[in-house]
């Protein structure tokens, strides 16, 4: 196997922690030597050994006394450079250091850490493979540099972006393979936003239901986050029936629950932008408490506001092969699906058939 394809396969390990690592950035490793893989690890959920630890311990499993001998000479590949510092768990180059490497080779550079200087000053080879990376750790970098998340928006429309019809709401524009689908981007989601709008239209649990991510241990519904301006908030809503997290943002300081009783809801008062919650102040707010990655799932008020603000990384599109007209609602006030589609700054990163519908993901071009 080629390095680029040894990679890919460390990709796919980093990725096994998807539901569950959140908090920190997926990685994946594994060890190689005389045309096998010897052994492999990946990061499984925050304070928990780090990948390359993983795949070292997993040798030392196997090998026993061996294992030095054994893994004398290989490679060790990573898909984010080896952390230097000691947070939760102990620097990875240190454990790295007590076996004789040939070489080091890491995809994606951490800034916060120098993991590949101290190895390559204490005399292993270190190589940096430059491959396309977009599917892992946006939200980890997005936050390490702006200390805000990555924003998603999940968005099921008509051929003529409508999403919602006006006189029922109950009737799905897009298939069950793409609602389905669309659990993914909340099990890898901190958190998922929506407005109150939608809460009083649709009434929507919007929690996690994908079956691979609940059957994890680990895994965590994510936070949900409401942005509401009124006085009064019915906790009735599916959005409050359930035990996960909830903040309430809102510029009201006289938000009140209809209800006396209401599990994990947080009320944060945030600046006022034009007479609106500020969303940028909800997306620092977020990133203070470490949230890396949101899911917008909302209404046309709220998508129009973000995406008139440049505040959407990413768009998640289900498309289905209907034109609404004026029976709906467009997704977005200010301009037509197209527009968006054919925006300079995006780029469609990902394009198939699910089930009938369409789906695009498309992504701002200054996002690796």
């Amino acid at each position: 196997m080629n390095k680029s394809a040894l990679m890919e396969r460390a990709i796919h390990l980093a990725l096994k922690g998807s539901f569950t690592t959140r908090e920190n950035p997926n990685v994946g490793c594994l060890i190689y030597k005389n045309g096998m893989i010897i052994s492999e690890g990946w990061h499984v959920s925050p304070g928990s050994n780090h990948a390359e630890v993983n795949a070292i311990l997993n040798a030392e499993s196997k090998y026993k006394e061996s294992t030095k001998q054994v893994l004398e000479g290989s490679s060790l590949f990573v898909t984010l450079e080896p952390c230097s510092t000691e947070k939760k768990t102990p620097p990875c180059t240190d454990l790295i250091q007590k076996y004789l490497f040939k070489e080091i080779i890491y995809m994606q550079s951490d800034p916060s850490q120098k993991g590949s200087l101290i190895l390559n000053e204490k005399g292993f080879g270190v190589e940096k493979l430059n491959l396309n990376h977009s599917v892992l750790n946006n939200g980890f970098f997005k936050h390490l540099e702006e200390g805000k998340p990555f924003v998603r928006a999940k968005i099921a429309c008509s051929m003529d972006g409508k999403i919602a019809f006006k006189k029922n709401n109950e009737q799905w524009i897009t298939s069950k393979e793409s609602r389905k689908d669309g659990y993914f981007y909340r099990a890898i989601s901190g958190a998922i936003i929506t407005g109150s709008g939608t809460i009083d239209a649709d009434d929507p649990l919007l929690n996690v239901r994908l079956e691979e991510a609940l059957k994890n241990e680990k895994f965590k519904q994510p936070l949900k986050a409401l942005l509401s301006s009124k006085s009064q908030i019915d906790n009735n809503k599916k959005f409050f029936q359930d035990n996960s997290k909830k903040i309430i943002f809102t510029t009201n300081k006289n938000v009140r629950m209809h209800a006396t009783e209401t599990q994990n809801v947080e009320i944060v008062e945030v600046e006022s932008d034009a007479n609106q919650i500020s969303i940028p102040s909800v997306l620092s707010f977020l990133g203070s408490i470490n949230i890396k990655d949101v899911l917008l799932e909302a209404g046309p008020r709220l998508i129009s506001s973000f995406i008139d603000l440049n505040l959407i990384d990413e768009y998640i599109f289900y498309i289905a092969p209907k034109v609404l007209g004026n029976k709906a609602n467009s997704f977005y006030t200010n301009k037509n699906l197209e527009g968006i589609l054919n925006s300079p700054d995006l780029e469609i990163i990902e394009e198939k058939s699910i089930g009938k519908d369409l789906k695009l993901v498309l992504r701002k071009k200054n996002v690796s």
